[in-house]
This record gives C-alpha cells, sequence and structure tokens, in this order.
C-alpha cells in the first residue's frame, strides 16, 4: 500500500480516508477506496510544503516541530496551514477524492 510514504511517517496509527472523512465530515465510506489514489490526489493538488504541513498537523505534532520541518515559523505557519487546509477543502478536490471527478465529467460533457 503506503509503505514507503511520507504519510505512513507521520501517520502510521491514521489511514487517508480517516483524516479526509473528518476533513470533509462524511463517512470514511463515501471517499475512494484505494489509499494509493487518495495519497496521489492530494500529492497533485498541493505542494509539497502543504502536504508535509497537513500530514505533520494530523499525527498532532507540535507547531514548532511543523515549522522546523517545513521552514516557517509563527504568524508565516499559521497563514500556511490555514492556505493548504482551505486547498483540500476545495470542490475539484473534494469531487476527485470522492471518486466522482472521472465519472462526472463525461456526464456534464454529454449534457451541454
Amino acid at each position: 500500500m503506503l509503505e514507503n510514504s511520507l504519510w505512513l511517517r507521520y501517520n502510521p496509527d491514521k489511514t487517508i480516508r480517516e483524516v479526509l472523512a473528518r476533513i470533509y465530515e462524511c463517512s470514511a465510506v463515501e471517499l475512494g477506496e484505494d489509499e494509493r489514489e487518495l495519497y496521489a490526489s492530494l500529492k497533485r493538488h498541493l505542494t509539497k510544503k502543504e502536504f508535509r504541513m497537513i500530514m505533520m498537523n494530523e499525527a498532532g505534532l507540535s507547531a514548532e516541530e511543523i515549522g522546523k520541518e517545513v521552514g516557517m515559523e509563527g504568524e508565516e505557519l499559521a497563514k500556511a496551514q490555514y492556505k493548504a487546509y482551505r486547498k483540500i477543502r476545495q470542490d475539484k478536490i473534494r469531487r476527485e477524492v470522492k471518486g466522482g471527478l472521472s465519472e462526472e465529467n463525461p456526464d456534464q460533457a454529454d449534457e451541454e
């Protein structure tokens, strides 16, 4: 699965599905089945720093530890984390993670 990923380095106890379900306030069943696809979707839409900040924050690491890892501190770090979470909540990412993006686009094109 994600044996060598950064996700497991910081979050050995939580799955990506659990974290995304909490962020999107839905059940994990509503999200895509494949952990690798969820991981790839997040990596595709977030910068490396944003992705790392979210992973570390979800692991419960302190702001100092996160800041040291990504090279930010204080208000700059808080703003960057806010931006990363706002970005992950965008409809484009939400649809892709829920598995509907690849299925919705062809239908929308046929209706137009």
